[in-house]
């Protein structure tokens, strides 16, 4: 008995095993597509960013299928394939884009199909699928490192502002804490709004028509008289270029005209005509002085001239006589007496 007992439970033991090891690899062949028909695709990418074989394919959200193989077949190409499952192929065509993501911010990196274009045909056992440069985790997480080791410069830069501002450094940490440019700002104000306050006066004693700024904006006079000015000014612009019109006539008939000026401006001979005629003028004058002074000293002119001066001393002779105040003067009638002064005792 006690030996029955012995290999009966030996016997469901060594059972339970192989049954968990049927169902372990009957789940471990079913995520790997063991026991499923499956089809091959291939995609070409530059980096895999650590994807391994056997991590998982996923279309829609749904795991199709796992990488079966990665191969390095240049530089700058690295071939991943891929095992489908045949049920989900008619659900890929031959455009669907492939990409590699990642499974959360900690999980691992899952292949990644989008749907396409049933107009290009589904996909079948070979076939290359287009790729596309997914989200890179690690690039972002590396970025918002950069970024946040940014910020914290940022932060210690803006404390250190802050920290001057409350010591009072600088001119803005003087305009929060110092009172008196609020005061002096104040008092621009106060001033700005006085001169604010005269211009309005000024302004409304000008639309008042105050003040010769105020006739002169308001008083339609005074355009009046400069339209008038204006006007003769234009008169006096035409007379002046009716003027300037006949200087250019009578200029241009001085140049070509047959006169005696343009012949005196223009003709030589002419010229040296009239310069000949002005020397004789001059030669006969001198003469004629010299003809006269010849005469003054002639001896009957020297006569004439004795008895002429003799004559005028005549009539020139003057009579004196003393007359005292209160004596009487008695003028004849008759030029050629002379007059009587009678004393008065």
């Amino acid at each position: 008995m006690k030996r029955t007992k012995k290999a009966l439970r030996l016997g469901i033991f060594i059972a339970s095993a192989l049954i968990l090891f049927i169902v372990a690899i009957y789940l471990i062949g079913s995520k790997q597509n063991l026991f499923s028909s499956n089809t091959e695709v291939h995609a070409s990418f530059k980096d895999i960013r650590g994807l391994m074989s056997g991590n998982i394919v996923r279309f829609a959200g749904i795991n199709i299928g796992t990488v079966n193989d990665i191969r390095i077949v240049a530089d700058s190409s690295i071939i991943v394939t891929m095992l489908i499952r045949d049920n989900y192929t008619e659900y890929i065509y031959k455009n669907s884009v492939v990409q590699i993501g990642q499974e959360g911010l900690m999980g691992g990196k899952i292949v990644l199909i989008s749907t396409g274009d049933p107009a290009t045909g589904k996909v079948e056992q070979g076939d290359y699928l287009p790729v596309s440069t997914g989200i890179d985790i690690q690039a972002i997480i590396v970025q918002a490192t950069e970024m946040l080791d940014e910020a914290e410069n940022m932060v210690a830069s803006l404390s250190s502002v802050a920290e001057k501002i409350d010591k009072g450094d600088g001119d803005i940490a003087r305009l929060i804490n110092d009172n008196s440019l609020t005061t002096n700002l104040a008092r621009a104000t106060s001033s700005l709004n006085e001169s604010l306050s005269d211009v309005n006066k000024i302004t409304t004693k000008i639309n008042n028509g105050e003040g010769d700024l105020g006739k002169l904006v308001n008083d339609d006079s005074i355009t009046s008289e400069m339209n008038r000015i204006m006007v003769n000014l234009t008169s006096t612009t035409q007379k002046a270029d009716s003027l300037v019109d006949q200087l250019h006539q009578s200029s241009y008939s001085i140049n070509h005209g047959g006169g005696v000026i343009p012949r005196l401006l223009n003709d030589k001979q002419m010229g040296l005509n009239v310069d000949t005629a002005i020397a004789n003028v001059d030669q006969g004058v001198v003469e004629i002085t010299k003809a006269a002074e010849t005469i003054a000293n002639s001896w009957i002119f020297r006569l004439f001239s004795k008895k002429k001066d003799k004559d005028m001393e005549k009539e020139e002779v003057t009579h004196e006589f003393k007359v005292n105040p209160g004596d009487t003067i008695i003028i004849p009638s008759s030029e050629e007496s002379l007059p009587e002064v009678h004393e008065n005792r």
